[in-house]
């Protein structure tokens, strides 16, 4: 499970308080990947270009 850690967080904005706690997008998507037996990818899912072909 994911919960607020047992101590003080200093006051600051609220993502920066999140982070912090180990609760933000990231901490939260790499728990989730650690608990289905994957490892966090740093590639895309999916390479979108834009523009003409080179």
């Amino acid at each position: 499970p994911m919960t607020l850690p047992d101590r003080f967080i200093d006051h600051n904005t609220q993502d920066a308080q999140y982070r912090e706690a180990g609760l933000d997008a990231t901490a939260i998507a790499a728990t989730a990947m650690h608990a289905l037996g994957l490892e966090q990818s740093t590639q895309p899912l999916l390479k979108v270009t834009i523009g003409p072909k080179a």
